[in-house]
């Protein structure tokens, strides 16, 4: 397919230069560059609007499906996981709103509930793949997502769908921009009851799951002049799915609600010389209420069959609240063939209410006939950092520019941190480059995997220390006319201290630990043709990892392909969209360590977990100027899609929903 279409788009005629260009489309100023995506020192993928609606996707954790190298799968506990460049952890990416990090606080996951919301709410979405540290420190160590909100010049949008699973979603935005004033506005909620299926736990116990979800949101942006103000709050109601860990949730009220609430102020002003600046104050507030769940499934499966049926089962309900403010300024000052930007960061991350109720006490799980509250299983501690960083891109000579970045980073607790990274652009011709980049990222430890005291279920370690990551790639990027671009890598990373959640035969439930080292490498490849008629996106990547016993990496898919072809009839509104993804087979967890100094392991002994095909299919069709209608839905060819399980789970994975279709309209104003 990709020489294919490479070949025929070379002839196809280019009749008119006021197309949009994507090859020249710069990125948001909230990744602090604000550079073409040619010139951005990493692999970087945007969606624009149009783009995104061509997908077919509904939600942001199927919109990350199309991206090299990405994969989004869906947990136990209804949150959503993200898979980068063969890294089983989506607490190595930074996820941001408009430039300010959405992460969860005490895990620091970035698709937990985020990946449930609509894509109604995006203008675009801005990927980096590779170690980010050297701008964002801590947690961007596999790379960054930036979500940018709907924006609108003196005009708005309405709409609505509804579809399969009694599903219904509105959205609204609007915007003016006037006089130095420009206030943007969106709203919007969604509801879904799910699709139902009946499954079996490891020791044959049957109950019905589901993929039930509702979210809603508010968000807006006023600037004046050099003044802006930000505010946000996202609002997530998973169900349990398969349970909260692992065994079915057959409690009364299996619901995960999550919220964020988060703002931002920033004034900017123009210093002497030419040096601009910004200083800003981010503040956040993460609500958590992981509502009713058992909990005895931890231990062991022969421990749960010799409890006494008489016995009530371990139940438990769990809230949490947590706050975060950042405080820092920003320059950035343009001298000859160099182009600065420096700054200082501070932050301060703190648990600030838990509440843990439970019919047994913890740890010794006697009885108690009632929800009694427990010792607050998370000690109300805060997490302290301090960060100075200096960029430079400079423009060596009209065909090579080199980017340096360094950033130094100080959590309480931990050794300071340092951060490089060596981007050197070379361009053959208008038409081919190449990026050379070297970037080295770390993480240090979360709140969850320091504190967390949840025993026997679950065991924090105050003796972590930050894990590392280096990693080399090469990207050549050719532009064989106006409308096509390719771009092709190649990178090879290593992961050093790698931190994790294991779950030793000897104790009972997960402790984190201190892995070894594990090792990835890959290519990745992306096509892009924009024609008059046609609009066609592929993508394929393939990446291989092996963990700390020389094994290939658990979970993780090594091909990855799949496309959005789009086109729209000259004769009549109508656009057809076709978006594809394939997930190839990923492989089992052959070792669960015990101990660091142990060698005894429980073995995964199923099979490969087998690959799917996702394919998605939107009509759009323009009624007017101002109102469009659609229909279409995801996963249209019903393929049976599951996700890994852990061993000792749910033999047959965990299934996700079957077909979904739609119908939808939207007005503009």
């Amino acid at each position: 397919m990709f020489f294919f279409f490479t070949i025929s788009a070379t002839w196809a005629s280019d009749k008119t230069d006021d197309l949009e260009n994507f090859l020249k489309k710069a990125t948001s100023t909230a990744f602090e560059l604000g550079l073409n995506i040619d010139d951005y020192p990493s692999s970087f993928t945007v969606f624009d609007r149009q783009l995104i609606e061509r997908t077919g996707a509904t939600t942001i954790a199927e919109l990350l499906r199309f991206v090299p190298g990405i994969e989004v799968i869906r947990e136990n506990n209804g949150s959503f996981h993200l898979i980068i460049r063969g890294n089983y952890s989506d607490r190595r990416v930074l996820i941001l709103w408009d430039g300010q990090p959405l992460n969860v606080l005490h895990t620091r996951r970035a698709l937990f509930f985020i990946g449930a919301l609509p894509v109604d709410i995006l203008e675009r979405i801005e990927i980096s793949r590779g170690p980010s540290s050297a701008v964002y420190g801590s947690y961007a160590v596999g790379g960054v997502i930036n979500l940018i909100p709907r924006k609108w010049n003196n005009g708005g949008e309405i709409g609505g769908a509804i579809g399969s699973f009694k599903s219904k979603r509105g959205f609204a935005s609007a915007g003016f921009i006037k006089n130095g004033f420009d206030f943007q506005i969106s709203v919007g909620a969604s509801d879904s009851e799910g699709d139902k299926f009946v499954v079996k736990d490891v020791i044959g116990i049957p109950g019905e799951v589901n993929t039930a979800q509702g979210t809603n949101w508010q968000e807006f942006r006023i600037r004046k002049d050099n003044f802006t103000f930000k505010f946000f709050r996202f609002f997530v109601d998973l169900t349990h799915y398969y349970g909260i860990t692992d065994r079915l949730a057959r409690s009364d009220n299996p619901e995960t609600q999550a919220e964020q609430i988060g703002g931002q102020f920033a004034y900017n002003l123009d210093l002497i010389s030419g040096i601009n600046t910004s200083f800003y104050l981010n503040w956040r507030e993460n609500n958590i209420d992981y509502g009713k769940y058992y909990i005895f499934h931890q231990f062991p499966p022969e421990t749960i069959i010799n409890i006494p049926a008489s016995d009530q089962p371990t139940l438990a309900t769990e809230k949490i609240k947590l706050q975060e403010f950042t405080l820092g300024t920003k320059f950035h000052y343009s001298y000859h063939k160099h182009h600065l930007t420096w700054g200082l960061e501070t932050l301060k991350n703190s648990i600030r209410s838990v509440e843990f109720y439970a019919n047994r006490s913890v740890p010794d799980l006697t009885p108690l006939g009632e929800l009694v509250r427990q010792k607050d299983p998370w000690p109300h501690v805060s997490e302290k950092m301090w960060a100075i960083y200096f960029q430079d891109r400079w423009e060596i000579s009209p065909k090579n520019e080199l980017n340096l970045g360094l950033r130094y980073d100080k959590y309480s607790g931990f050794k300071g941190q340092w951060s490089p990274r060596l981007v050197l652009i070379h361009r053959f011709s208008e038409r081919f480059l190449t990026k050379l980049i070297y970037g080295h990222g770390f993480r240090v430890p979360d709140l969850d995997a320091l504190y967390n005291n949840h025993y026997p279920l679950v065991s924090g370690n105050p003796n972590l220390k930050p894990e590392k990551l280096d990693s080399l790639e090469t990207v050549f990027i050719w532009k064989p006319t106006q409308r096509q671009r390719i771009s092709f890598s190649c990178y090879r990373m290593w992961l050093r201290d790698v931190l994790g959640r294991r779950a030793p035969t000897n104790l009972p439930g997960w402790h984190f630990r201190q892995g070894g080292d594990e090792n990835v490498l890959g290519t990745e490849i992306t096509y892009r043709y924009q024609g008059i008629n046609w609009d066609i996106y592929l993508y394929g990547s393939y990446q291989w990892g092996e963990n700390e016993f020389d094994e290939p990496r658990p979970y993780v898919a090594n091909v990855l392909a799949g496309g959005i072809l789009s086109y729209s009839f000259s004769f009549l509104p109508l656009e057809v969209n076709l978006g594809i993804n394939y997930v190839g087979p990923r492989w089992r967890d052959k070792h669960n360590p015990v101990d660091p100094e142990a060698s005894s392991f429980v073995p995964d002994l199923r099979p490969k977990l087998k690959g799917y095909t996702n394919v998605n299919l939107k009509l759009i069709y323009k009624l007017s100027s101002r109102v469009t209608i659609w229909a279409g839905g995801t996963n249209i060819l019903n393929a049976d899609i599951r996700y890994p399980s852990s061993y000792g789970a749910i033999p047959d994975d965990y299934r996700e929903a079957g077909r979904y279709m739609e119908a939808g309209i939207k007005i503009n104003f």
